[in-house]
C-alpha cells in the first residue's frame, strides 16, 4: 500500500512534473508505454484545489496494462500526493502483475522524492 507523501510543490507544479515524466525523452519503447489519459481540477475555494491525473502505463516485459491515479491537493500546509495503481497482466485464468504495480508506485513516488517534506510523514 502506498503511503501519502507531502511535497513543497504546488498541485500545478506536481502535475507538471508528472507530465514531464510521461513525456520524457529516452528509450522509445518506454515512451510509448505511458500516456496521460485525463486530468481534472477540483476547486475548494481560497486557493485550495485538488488535481487528479490518470496515467495509462504498459510494461512490455510481461504485458501489464495499468492505470495510475495521482491526486495532488493543497488543503493542508503542503501539497499531499496520493497514488493508486490498478491493472494486471493478460491471462486466461490468473492475472498477476508480477510486481509491476508496486514498481510503478515506486517510480511515481521517486518523482516527488526531492520535494518531500519529511516531518509530515
Amino acid at each position: 500500500m502506498y503511503d501519502d507523501i507531502y511535497i513543497t510543490l504546488s498541485p500545478e507544479e506536481g502535475a507538471e512534473l508528472l507530465r514531464q515524466w510521461v513525456e520524457e525523452k529516452g528509450n522509445f519503447i518506454r515512451k510509448i508505454g505511458k500516456n496521460i489519459i485525463d486530468s481534472y481540477v477540483v476547486h475548494f475555494g481560497e486557493n485550495q484545489k485538488a488535481i487528479i491525473v490518470v496515467i495509462e502505463y504498459f510494461t512490455w516485459r510481461n504485458n501489464n496494462q495499468m492505470t495510475a491515479t495521482v491526486v495532488l491537493d493543497n488543503t493542508k500546509k503542503y501539497t499531499k500526493v496520493h497514488i493508486v495503481v490498478g491493472g494486471s497482466s493478460q491471462g486466461i485464468i490468473f492475472t498477476f502483475d508480477y510486481g509491476a504495480g508496486e514498481s510503478l508506485e515506486t517510480n511515481l513516488k521517486s518523482i516527488f522524492k526531492p520535494y518531500e517534506v519529511k516531518e509530515m510523514r
